[in-house]
């Protein structure tokens, strides 16, 4: 009976092995276009206007240094909505997702097509901004992102995201909008919104409610971008064939005892 019991318990672990397999076994690029301003689904919500810097160079297309330090230059702040055939990663299953930009040294392409590497486990975007300013991020959108409905909600998003990444901390060690690293005008849409967020960062344990998956372009084609995915639950297959794997081992184990 042992033997049997361990050969079920190999067999479930070889089903359970082989769903995460053909979960993951997909093309680490993805092809989107350009689709429209943030949607928190009614339709897209628009940009705030505001200035930031440092900023791609002006006009160039896609730069590859930044400008000169100092210069603050008009720019679109909110999240941005694309498209894409690949349905197979769990930020695209609907064929259109928000995304976010950590990137002010680019300019976002917004016509025609761009292949995108996936970095899910934040590899890429770790070793580029460091632990610290990637779990607040994390935790920006734990505390921020449910509530996020409107244009002002998400120039605010994405001006914290921006203070996250690139600003400096205050005294209190808080991010600031307006540091020597990173300054956003005060008459920018969502600014109060923003700071205030960012002044409560930290106030709640962090909970995990989204997952944050990096988008990059290596030949810096086009602004490199992050989305959010809620957390998600087993999906009912898999999470059927878990019980079913779970109870058979239950039974072999209560016959065992007998």
């Amino acid at each position: 009976m042992t033997s049997q019991i361990r050969l079920h318990s190999i067999t479930l672990a070889a089903l359970l092995a082989g769903l995460v397999t053909s979960q993951t076994a997909v093309s680490q690029t993805i092809t989107m276009t350009y689709n429209k301003s943030a949607n928190f689904g009614y339709g897209a919500v628009g940009y705030g206007s505001g200035k930031i810097s440092p900023n791609p160079i002006n006009p160039g297309p896609f730069a590859t240094t930044t400008q000169a330090s100092g210069k603050v230059i008009s720019a679109g702040i909110g999240g941005d909505n694309f498209k894409t055939t690949q349905t197979g990663f769990d930020f695209s299953k609907k064929g259109t997702f928000n995304t976010w930009c950590v990137d002010i040294t680019h300019w976002l392409k917004t016509s025609g097509s761009v292949v995108y590497t996936i970095d899910p486990a934040l590899n890429v975007l770790t070793s580029t901004f460091g632990n610290t300013r990637v779990s607040n991020l994390e935790l920006l959108a734990d505390e921020q992102y449910a509530g996020l409905k409107t244009k002002t909600d998400s120039a605010a998003f994405q001006l914290a995201t921006w203070a996250i990444m690139f600003g400096s901390t205050n005294t209190n060690g808080r991010y600031e909008l307006q540091s020597p690293t990173y300054y956003a005008t005060s008459d920018s849409t969502g600014y109060s919104q923003a700071q205030t967020w960012l002044n409560e960062l930290g106030g709640v344990k962090k909970s995990g409610n989204y997952k944050m998956t990096y988008l990059y372009t290596p030949d810096h084609s086009s602004q490199n971008l992050v989305t959010f995915t809620a957390s998600a639950v087993p999906e009912p297959a898999n999470g059927a064939l878990l019980l079913i794997g779970l109870g058979t081992l239950a039974v072999f184990s209560r016959r065992r005892r007998h």
